[in-house]
């Protein structure tokens, strides 16, 4: 249940703050006073698109924060869903958003994904707006409809079914990649060969390539390498270009040490460390000597790694970025050519699997659709039941279940048949309801589904459309009717639904500053009587129309005090 809605910034309110009822709560307003911004906020808590052309102008961000009661079962779902402690069942979702698109989500104060709040929007919110009365002109929205209301039971059977297509698509896909024509197959059989071979004579190891430009760098620069480390043996140990070398010139400096170190015991340890100097200079000048004598222009070598690292760079354009991609896509084209190789036999296997799952998969779609069709004559006669009692008591209302084509629902097609003139044949929705019997045929589907599940908040958005007088009375009752099992929130223009309310509030335009806000009041006593008047009569409110709205609400108590019986 949904026990406060806080609005900040969102398209013409600047900050709103409405506590609902548990009961039968009634938004009305002027057409364009604001009464979808509601919806949209609460879209936004359940996890849908928050775009920012939804932000006040002016404005850089924009919140909502609502506030729910739950009960143990769904405190526990939601708990093992997000792994969020829920105390004392309530749950605070805070949502906020600004023009770079960033989305910041909070649930009891804890920083959750989009994700994880979409997961479980629909255990608080339901919201069926005028567009349910168009989705149920589309034939494919119908098998929803009825799954939905088939509960558990059909939801498992759906879910094994689905098992088994899945797997059945798998193995004919397989089948289908191996049931290539004789032609196809020596094709690509050669076409394996020929990389398989012409990466394998290659004999390659995942880091030679570094090996081998590291030893190319080192051999490119071979005369340089050579003169440069004959200058440094020339000044650090022979002399003869510098005249003085560094070993010499340490040697003399201890020598000179050693004459005086009687005089200062600190000298002698010196003159120790600079004569080990001079033997770690005498040995790192021979082996750079060494290696100065060893080098030698060897193009010859430097030509076959060049030759090795153009092979390479071949490879990688045709196999992979590096050579370990390589090899690894020889690993699997090896596997391929085997699997072509062997296909006869995998074949033959794969058949033998398909024709058991095919048995497998027509077992589960007919338990499916039994399961479906006992559904659909229950749903088909409490709707009937509903829509009597909604003004249709002629109206048949009928699911036809037909066989068709496999698919990832079942082999069942679904359509909803209707007739609402006594003697006529139920046809389909699209082709006989009209407006009004739309928006009674959907409340009269939703009010069956919400009777069978525990529902949290049902928000109905102005789904009296096309009716007035008697029907209009009989949709408020219905409405007043599923409070019973859920917190219900209705926007509407009818003053026979409005005068229901357990809870009122007024959604209205002001302009202040050159800048229009929209105001969400809570209405009681005369203020309440007002906004009924207003309903009933228009803009101009006179003493009979609010007499009328009086009888109007005194009536409504009366027939909500039957209902709560």
């Amino acid at each position: 249940m949904l026990t406060h809605l806080s609005i900040k910034n969102i398209a013409v309110i600047d900050k709103a703050q409405i506590d609902f009822d548990n009961g039968f709560n009634i938004l009305t307003g002027e057409t364009g006073a604001g009464k979808s911004i509601i919806i949209n906020s609460l879209n936004i808590l359940k996890g849908e698109r928050a775009s920012k052309e939804l932000i006040r102008s002016g404005e850089q961000s924009a919140r909502v924060d609502g506030i729910f009661t739950v009960s143990d079962e769904i405190k526990n779902e939601i708990e093992n869903l997000i792994g969020i402690d829920v105390d004392d069942n309530e749950i605070m979702i805070s949502r906020e958003f600004n023009f770079d698109g960033k989305n910041s989500v909070r649930i009891n104060g804890c920083v959750v994904t989009l994700s994880m709040l979409k997961e479980i929007g629909e255990f608080f919110v339901n919201i069926h707006g005028q567009h349910d009365s168009t989705s149920l002109l589309v034939k494919k929205s119908h098998m929803e409809f009825l799954d939905n209301f088939g509960g558990e039971n059909l939801k498992n059977a759906l879910s094994e079914y689905a098992k088994v297509y899945e797997e059945y698509k798998k193995t004919k896909s397989e089948l289908d990649a191996l049931s290539t024509d004789e032609t196809e197959k020596e094709r690509r059989m050669d076409l394996l060969k020929y990389q398989i071979e012409e990466i394998e004579v290659a004999n390659l190891s995942a880091d030679e390539e570094d090996d081998l430009t590291e030893r190319r760098n080192f051999l490119a620069n071979a005369q340089k390498i050579s003169e440069n480390c004959l200058s440094a043996f020339d000044k650090l140990y022979d002399g003869e270009e510098t005249g003085n070398s560094a070993h010499d010139l340490i040697w003399e400096a201890v020598k000179l040490l050693e004459q005086v170190t009687e005089f200062n015991s600190e000298l002698d340890g010196i003159c120790k460390e600079l004569t080990d100097m001079t033997y770690i200079i005498s040995d790192h000048s021979h082996t750079i000597k060494k290696l100065a004598d060893s080098l030698d222009s060897n193009d010859y070598e430097l030509n076959e790694i060049e030759e090795r690292l153009d092979l390479i760079y071949s490879l990688k354009r045709k196999y992979g970025a590096n050579l370990g991609d390589v090899l690894k896509y020889l690993d699997k084209i090896k596997k391929e050519y085997a699997e072509i190789e062997h296909s006869g036999e995998q074949i033959k296997i794969l058949n033998e699997k398909l024709k058991e799952l095919e048995l497998e998969r027509l077992e589960k779609a007919e338990a499916l659709s039994l399961i479906r069709k006992e559904n659909a004559k229950i749903l088909s006669e409490k709707i009937c039941a509903e829509l009597a009692e909604l003004e249709m008591s002629k109206t048949v209302f009928e699911v036809k279940i037909e066989d068709t084509e496999f698919s990832a629902n079942g082999k069942d097609d679904i359509e909803f048949l209707i007739s609402t003139n006594l003697g006529e044949m139920p046809k389909p929705l699209s082709k006989i309801a009209s407006g009004g019997e739309l928006s009674r045929i959907i409340l009269a589907i939703k009010s069956v589904i919400t009777s069978e599940k525990s529902a949290g908040t049902l928000i109905f958005d102005e789904v009296d459309t096309g009716v007035s007088g008697k029907t209009a009375q009989k949709i408020g009752e219905k409405l007043y009717k599923m409070t019973k099992s859920a917190q219900v929130i209705c926007i509407t223009h009818l003053a026979q639904i409005a005068a229901l309310a357990d809870k009122h509030f007024l959604i209205e335009k002001k302009t202040e500053n050159g800048r229009t806000r929209t105001e969400i009041t809570p209405l009681e006593g005369d203020l309440r009587v007002n906004e009924i008047a207003r309903i009933i009569g228009g803009e101009v409110i006179t003493d009979l129309t609010r007499e009328n709205a009086k009888e109007q609400i005194l009536l409504a108590d009366e027939i909500k005090n039957k209902l709560k019986k």
